[in-house]
């Protein structure tokens, strides 16, 4: 090996990317940019992402004894009262927070994401209570089970907004 050819080993002449290489870099990075600005629409991602958010944010809720007491103490109408307020409150987070870059799908005028994060988040608090045994636990009657739901449920759907919302 000659002496000349070890120093264009150690110091090889840079590549450079013809035009074409050049402009096909720069139309990805347009293409890139404009992706990331599209309104995210619902999919099973943002399912998969509600159905996490609300079993993590009510999982510690549904083992604390107070929750249990305040479920055999408060009325229906005041469970009607919270989760009224709870879908008022989600109902502003997914419509009015400009907090994530969210598409307005909507079904009958209410926002489709509003729709699977209550479906999701009520029917897996209701399913964990039963399936970790906390309704026998606690000895709750239908109407305390449905007030458990309700309670734990709050917790859910905060959690699934929260995740949901993350990109």
């Amino acid at each position: 090996m000659s002496e000349s050819n070890a120093d264009g080993m150690m110091s090889p002449e840079p590549e450079h990317p013809s035009l074409d290489e050049i402009y096909q870099g720069i139309e990805d990075l347009k293409r890139e940019v404009e992706d990331s600005k599209k309104p995210d629409s619902l999919g099973w991602d943002d399912i998969a992402q509600e159905i996490v958010g609300a079993v993590t944010f009510a999982l510690p809720f549904l083992f604390t004894g107070e929750v249990w007491e305040i479920a055999k103490d408060i009325s229906i109408e005041r469970s009607v009262l919270i989760f009224s307020f709870t879908m008022l409150l989600a109902y502003l987070f997914l419509t009015r927070s400009m907090l994530g870059n969210l598409k307005r799908e909507e079904v009958f005028h209410i926002p489709k994401r509003l729709i699977t994060v209550a479906v999701i988040s009520y029917a897996i608090s209701a399913f964990m209570i039963y399936v970790y045994g906390i309704n026998a636990i606690a000895d709750f009657t239908v109407e305390q089970y449905l007030n458990a739901t309700v309670i734990i449920s709050t917790f859910a759907v905060i959690g699934a907004i929260a995740v949901d919302m993350v990109r």
